[in-house]
């Protein structure tokens, strides 16, 4: 085959660059804007992993605050008075006031009030007896605190044990990410299949508007040829206006397919990035390989590449942790903490007006005991989604084995079908020859020759359509097997 030329937009044949089916390819996924935005998700896939495994590592957050109030705080409503007891009125086992002081006749009277007639303690309104010697706890001296108050802290944060929440909840973006990773390849295969039909489209438009004016031509050739023939009386004037009617026809023909390919052409252009203006033309040279692996190759092959096959692989991985997700909730967890604080007023040093911190260490368990049936009901639809997709993975690897024999009986019929167009092509071609002759002997009308054209003209149109569905069987192959990337 040859080069498929394309200078309609006022340049020459020097100035324009030369695309194989090749350097098509690696144009459009260069500029594609789909693939450019897979390439963001699978990015934002990756940084969702890296997140998720920062929980593995301790959390470290600062806090800082300042509040201002109104007034301080006052622990005394009045003035408190505390009595005071002797040391001989202290339990030196317990520590505590010993109430048999009070019965003592030596020591009673010293700690308590008396009635100096009966020798009984004076009691208050309460029924308390009256003790001799009070401390005086003034009002005032219970305010404590300040009003422009400060603190400072410093928490960290590490998780020990969370039922496998953590581990699974990583394995899922991980799973995430290489999901992103297949869209993208997904992509990447739908772009190239895209770019072989564009591609085949173009030179398949050529090729038709090739034929449509070599068709053209031989009009041209028949009409000065039955001019001639006119001249010398062997055919009539309707025999001549038939043919010129035909010509006009194919002149309309022509143009359209003058139309359709510059439309083409741009549509091309486009999806590999060029501006409608640039240069180029097409090496439409074909050789098939894929067609040569037996069937069991290709479905293998199929398993193996399909990306989808790969999303939903990675699809029933996270319905996997998402069961194990579940059932942590029903799994003790454990967490450290420790942290040190730094306030003002100082709590450690009778609220003064000045800064004063310590460090604290902690250790949390929680364990759930009851939810009424409620995680062991997530736990089960969990399970329910994870056996869900495993059966849509099998229906998908059926649906691909499927698709791989279509694709493979496509092509071997697209490759017969362009052996008998081909035949039929030579056998219209001879025919046409066999008519000019006789129309030039005088031993066949014009409607013969046009007749004879025509059937050449289909006989082309039908083979130049052959080799185009045989290419894109081609390409469906690849694609349905996995071929087509790289």
């Amino acid at each position: 085959m040859g080069m498929v030329l394309f200078g309609s937009w006022g340049f020459t044949a020097n100035a324009q660059e030369v695309l194989t089916l090749e350097n098509c390819r690696e144009m459009a996924l260069e500029n594609n804007k789909g693939l450019q935005m897979a390439e963001m998700d699978s990015e934002a896939a990756r940084l969702q992993k890296e997140s998720a495994k920062k929980h593995f590592f301790p959390q470290l957050s600062s806090e800082a605050g300042f509040m201002r109030r109104n007034k301080q705080y006052q622990l005394f409503g009045e003035d408190m008075f505390l009595p005071v007891i002797p040391f001989e009125g202290i339990d030196g086992e317990s520590g505590s006031f010993d109430p048999s002081i009070l019965r003592d006749p030596d020591l009673a009277p010293e700690v308590i009030v008396t009635n100096p007639v009966t020798g009984e303690p004076v009691l208050d309104a309460e029924g308390n007896p009256v003790f001799r010697n009070y401390a005086w706890l003034p009002r005032e001296e219970g305010k404590l605190g300040q009003k422009n108050n400060y603190q400072l802290g410093l928490t960290l944060k590490q998780p020990v044990y969370m039922g496998g929440k953590i581990r699974a909840g990583y394995r899922m973006s991980a799973a995430g990410e290489r999901i992103a990773l297949a869209r993208h390849r997904l992509t990447e295969a739908e772009v190239l299949q895209r770019t072989d039909h564009l591609f085949w489209q173009v030179v398949n438009l050529q090729e038709s508007l090739e034929l449509t004016i070599k068709w053209g031509e031989m009009l041209d050739q028949l009409v000065y040829d039955l001019e001639q023939l006119y001249e010398e009386g062997i055919v009539t004037q309707n025999q001549l206006l038939e043919a010129r009617v035909k010509r006009n026809e194919i002149q309309l023909k022509e143009m359209q397919a003058e139309n359709g390919l510059q439309l083409s052409m741009m549509a091309l252009a486009q999806h590999l990035g060029l501006t409608f203006d640039h240069p180029f033309k097409l090496d439409d040279s074909f050789v098939p390989g894929s067609s040569t692996n037996t069937l069991p190759q290709l479905v293998e092959s199929a398993y193996r590449k399909r990306p989808e096959i790969h999303m939903l692989q990675e699809a029933g991985n996270v319905k996997a942790e998402q069961v194990r997700i579940a059932r942590a909730s029903m799994l003790p967890s454990v967490g450290l903490a420790a942290g040190y604080n730094y306030m003002n007023p100082n709590p450690y040093n009778g609220f003064q007006d000045e800064f004063g911190g310590d460090w604290q260490v902690g250790l949390s368990v929680k364990i759930p005991i009851y939810h009424f049936g409620e995680k062991r009901t997530r736990v089960a639809r969990a399970q329910q989604k994870a056996d869900r997709s495993r059966l849509e993975l099998e229906e998908a690897r059926e649906m691909v084995e499927l698709e791989v024999n279509q694709s493979l009986h496509n092509l071997r019929e697209a490759r017969a079908r362009v052996e008998m167009t081909k035949r039929s092509l030579e056998q219209a071609t001879e025919n046409l020859r066999v008519n000019n002759d006789l129309l030039h002997q005088g031993r066949a009308t014009t409607r013969d020759a046009l007749e004879a054209q025509a059937l050449w003209q289909q006989a082309h149109t039908s083979h130049i359509e052959a080799k185009n569905q045989y290419r894109m069987a081609y390409t469906k192959l690849e694609k349905a097997s996995g071929q087509i990337l790289k």
